[in-house]
């Protein structure tokens, strides 16, 4: 398994010159122990986490998982305004761990009940299959203090 870390960026003319400016820092795994590693090593360097727990990709490009279809991309473009110090974590989860009801996703302190699932780390505040679609939902989760 990889663990992905891209770090984008975005520019904004002040006072007539262009500066490049750091947007949050966006993390990919693929299994219960890279999010754990990846979780806990974000807290000492970012003032926000949030992780998305979604379907993994099919040999077609698109999740096995309907509601992450319809989910991923509303959640991909609201997360292009999250702020520098942010870290975002998204895991991708496979049909047969995730319909393994012993799996350690939905144990611990996670207790996901469902995919796609957009979490902030050390709030209760989460939102859940359909809810992930609905942009306003995610925009708010996001601004969220």
């Amino acid at each position: 398994h990889t663990v992905y870390i891209k770090k984008q960026w975005y520019q904004r003319r002040v006072r007539g010159e262009l500066l490049k400016l750091e947007m949050a820092k966006f993390i990919t795994v693929n299994s219960f122990a890279e999010y754990l590693k990846a979780a806990e090593s974000s807290k000492s360097t970012c003032s926000q986490i949030f992780a998305l727990f979604t379907g993994s990709l099919t040999a077609s490009g698109k999740s096995w998982c309907p509601d992450c279809v319809r989910a991923d991309p509303v959640i991909e473009e609201a997360s292009k305004s999250l702020p520098s110090g942010t870290c975002f974590i998204t895991t991708y989860i496979d049909r047969p761990t995730w319909k393994d009801p012993a799996n350690e996703f939905r144990k611990g302190d996670l207790k996901l009940k469902s995919v796609p699932t957009l979490v902030k780390l050390g709030s209760e505040q989460r939102l859940v299959e359909s809810e992930c679609a609905k942009k306003s939902l995610v925009e708010m989760l996001f601004e969220e203090d």
